[in-house]
């Protein structure tokens, strides 16, 4: 990873089910912004002691936090019963303060060890709150107060700048209700120099004690490499000089592979049906396919420029969390796929038609290269996950650009090759009974697809997820597969065509099937829902822990989940008692898993991550095998 999170004490993480803020410098230390969160009653910003330091040193970080009249903080865990009378109150979130390293601007790959060694925190004090159960004692912090971080550098750091930000993890309460939990970055940056000489603390300072540390620290590397996995293959790549280029080959790679996930693939036959009815006029067809790659691109370096400039946006995949635009979108497809399939005379808006396959307008192409990149985002492709997560921690908006513009590329060479040698789709049958039948088959199955977003829209406003839609999406996929196979007999009488789409039939029929019966009914695996609180209990209970970074409708996870974590020997490694199997929802916006996600230096999904009892990442993957989970729990038990 580009970057490591560090956190103290590890109970405290944000916990409920409210917006969270992404963790990438979009608000700093004091701001004038206003927000409908905790940050409307509490500022803080930071400073280090003057000079250079030392490698090997440990430097105390004084984060100043104002409080405003009448609200207050609740305090870390461990200090919640500190207070003689006062007692725990049962929804709070309490306050943490983590470390997120930056990465040093060199070239050097060596790694710089840093090391959140804890804070030092205030004493709380007793203030009484009614949330509708009668008054209640509880400790708080209030008012204006000094934290202390204690950050140890390690003696391989070099000299020059090292970056870092500290993020305080918080929830506001007056005396009656709570505003929703937040986060405030704080960026400071030590000047590391070996001839650095040690001076009596000052000012603030000399209120710092060491002995008085709240320590519960994990250790991070501030690397100068991104680490992939694909299926096993594990490799590092160094963003500095040459190696920035590739990281964008890598992108461009994820990107192509995008094309071949759950979310793209049913598409790209109407695509190149598209491009068959003007095989014959080369030079239309090639510009067909250029509009339609603008499209791609254009959509990915708008999400691009989304990530560097939106508040609180990080990933392509965030907009599902939204159910108004996942059911939304399910509702247009479902119009294009009645309107591509013919069955019914329904009179649809303009804009529907403008996008059908068989439309070769360069505005439908365009848009229809807009809709093929919108279906992806639900998918992370392998390698494409961790580049984009690198660069959405890397802070700098011309790298966001660049990677999330070499996975648009990436996806949209495919259509760019098919159009620049239109021969190779020339073949496909342009008029007549089997074009027809090829678009009304497409179209059930885009059907399916509206049936699945649709679904996945429904159950970000459920509190428990619902699988209904997975049968209703496997009736609907036999169904297609149904129609293929009658159709064909109807109008071909050639034994080799009969047998050939027989198959298909068969094979899409059986698809459809086990679709629905391995996603339609419960789990083998017994997860924990995900909550500051039971991650904490694992780690208190020093259980190795199994993170599965999941949303409804994120169609490569269900895959994932299905092909891997429902097997047999995952499911028994699973099983053991000295295993704590947590699954992370974040379908809806509400989750907080989305912020449990950026610890791992990652924005999209799936993920899973591998933790032994210490705390040490066995496993950290978007593309897992059943044998790397299983060897991973193994080896965290050792």
């Amino acid at each position: 990873m580009a970057s490591g999170l560090c956190v103290l004490p590890v109970h405290g993480q944000i916990s409920s089910a409210l917006p969270q803020i992404g963790t990438k410098g979009k608000f700093k230390a004091v701001t004038q912004q206003t927000f409908n969160d905790s940050r409307n009653s509490v500022s803080a910003s930071g400073e280090i002691p003057g000079g250079a330091v030392r490698p090997g040193a440990m430097v105390p970080v004084a984060i100043q936090v104002k409080i405003k009249k009448g609200w207050h903080m609740w305090p870390v865990e461990s200090q919640a019963n500190s207070v003689v009378g006062a007692e725990i109150f049962e929804g709070a979130i309490f306050s943490t303060l983590a470390l997120q390293a930056t990465e040093p601007q060199t070239t050097s790959s060596r790694d710089a060890l840093l090391k959140l060694v804890g804070a030092q925190w205030p004493l709380p004090v007793g203030a009484q709150f009614n949330f509708g159960e009668g008054k209640q004692t509880l400790a708080v912090y209030e008012g204006a107060f000094v934290v202390f971080a204690a950050i140890q550098v390690d003696q391989s750091a070099k000299n020059g700048p090292l970056p870092l930000t500290l993020i305080l993890n918080f929830q506001s309460c007056d005396d009656t209700s709570c505003l929703a939990p937040a986060e405030i970055e704080i960026p400071i940056t030590l000047q590391v120099d070996s001839a650095a000489v040690a001076v009596a603390p000052s000012g603030v300072f000399q209120n710092f004690d060491p002995a008085k540390l709240i320590s519960d620290a994990m250790e991070i590397k501030i690397q100068n490499r991104v680490q992939f996995d694909f299926f096993g293959a594990t490799f590092n790549v160094d963003p500095n000089g040459s190696g920035f280029l590739v990281l964008l080959l890598v992108a461009f790679l994820g990107g192509t592979l995008l094309n071949f996930t759950p979310c793209v693939l049913p598409i790209i036959p109407l695509k190149i049906m598209s491009l068959s009815q003007s095989a014959g006029n080369r030079r239309k067809c090639f510009l067909l396919g250029v509009v339609m790659s603008l499209g791609v691109v254009g959509f990915w370096l708008a999400l691009g420029a989304l990530v560097s400039g939106a508040s609180g946006f990080s990933a392509a995949n965030q907009l599902f969390q939204y159910p108004a635009f996942t059911i939304g979108l399910g509702i247009f497809i479902a119009f294009m796929a009645v309107g591509m399939a013919g069955f019914f005379s329904v009179g649809l808006p303009a804009w529907v038609y403008a996008i059908e396959p068989k439309h070769d307008s360069f505005v439908g192409t365009f848009i229809f290269g807009i809709m093929t990149a919108v279906l992806s985002t639900p998918c992370t492709a392998p390698l494409m996950g961790a580049a984009a997560g690198w660069a959405a921690s890397s802070g700098s908006a011309s790298t966001v650009l660049l990677v999330f513009g070499s996975i648009g590329a990436g996806m949209a060479t495919p259509y760019f090759i098919l159009s620049a040698f239109p021969h190779l789709v020339s073949h496909m049958p342009r008029t007549g009974l089997a074009s027809d039948l090829v678009k009304q088959v497409m179209g059930i199955l885009l059907l399916a697809a509206a049936l699945f977003f649709i679904g996945a829209g429904v159950n970000g406003l459920l509190t428990t997820p619902t699988h209904v839609h997975w049968w209703l999406i496997g009736a609907t996929g036999s169904g297609a597969g149904a129609w293929l196979l009658w159709r064909t007999w109807r109008i071909t009488q050639k034994t080799a065509f009969r047998l050939i789409f027989t198959s298909v039939s068969a094979a899409i029929i059986a698809l459809s099937i086990g679709v629905s019966m391995a996603l339609g009914g419960a789990g083998k695996t017994n997860w924990i829902p995900y909550s500051s609180t039971a991650l904490a209990a694992a780690k208190a209970d020093r259980k190795i822990i199994v993170l599965d970074f999941t949303a409804e409708w994120c169609l490569n996870c269900k895959a994932l989940e299905s092909a891997v974590l429902n097997s047999d020997e995952v499911v028994e490694a699973l099983a053991q008692v000295n295993v704590a199997a947590i699954k992370v929802d974040i379908t809806s916006r509400k989750s907080d898993g989305w912020s449990a996600l950026h610890e791992y230096g990652r924005v999209s999904i799936p993920l899973l991550v591998v933790q032994d009892a210490n705390g040490k990442i066995i496993l950290i993957s978007d593309a897992y095998t059943r044998k790397q989970v299983v060897d991973a729990i193994q080896s965290a038990s050792h």
